[in-house]
């Protein structure tokens, strides 16, 4: 009883005060540092599909910042729908409601880039949508109308089942940098060597493999 209490008390004043922390639910997040810091030319472009608190991105970011200093026009997007959606989170089973992606999440994670985090460019959608809407580049508006239609460094963190994670990678072979790093998220979720033999197709070499994470890297 009490400790049910005590999360809605924890919730409300989340809600009313918006009192937020990055936080993270997965393991290895090194690797993001690790796959950064490989980028020899940067042309300033990642991209994360699943954001939920935001310590993905937020590690991205700061691993940039780290390692490339010096980038006058880095940007960094970041795609999740949200709105408590239902959430594949493997071929067989779905995530509990303590993973629910809520609104009220969005709205704390939003807050948290918004304070110092000016890289970083919220897509509200799916991916379904997104890749729709954005087959030639997603626009970014700064004094001018830029299209970034290639991208050097994704993190695969949205739904984990086969034929969403063979989508989100299709789209991402069509907008690849001179240089581009893959990062897949929950690899022991999905039939991650079919994944790994389409990398391979297209001359991606496997540079990191942990427990949950792994990394590709293609070089043109």
């Amino acid at each position: 009883m009490f400790r049910k209490f005590k999360k809605k008390y924890q919730n409300f004043i989340k809600d009313k005060f918006l009192i937020t922390n990055f936080e993270g639910d997965s393991e290895e997040y090194e690797i993001f540092d690790s796959s950064v810091k490989r980028l020899t030319n940067p042309i300033g472009s990642s991209f994360e599909i699943g954001v939920r608190r935001g310590m993905g991105s937020k590690m991205i970011i700061d691993a940039y910042r780290k390692y490339h200093p010096n980038l006058n026009d880095y940007t960094h997007i970041g795609l999740d729908p949200y709105g408590e959606l239902p959430y594949n989170f493997s071929e067989d089973r779905k995530f509990n409601k303590e993973h629910d992606y809520t609104n009220l999440m969005k709205r704390e994670m939003i807050i948290n880039f918004s304070k110092k985090y000016k890289e970083f460019n919220f897509v509200n959608l799916d991916t379904v949508e997104f890749f729709k809407r954005f087959q030639d580049g997603y626009p970014i508006y700064s004094k001018v109308k830029k299209i970034i239609n290639k991208f050097e460094l994704v993190h695969f963190d949205g739904l984990h089942d086969i034929e969403n994670v063979t989508m989100e990678v299709d789209y991402f072979l069509n907008h690849l940098s001179n240089q581009t790093i893959f990062i897949l998220d929950d690899i022991d979720t999905f039939d991650f060597e079919s994944i790994k033999n389409k990398l391979y197709k297209k001359n991606f070499k496997l540079i990191e493999n942990g427990k949950r994470k792994a990394s590709f890297e293609y070089r043109s």
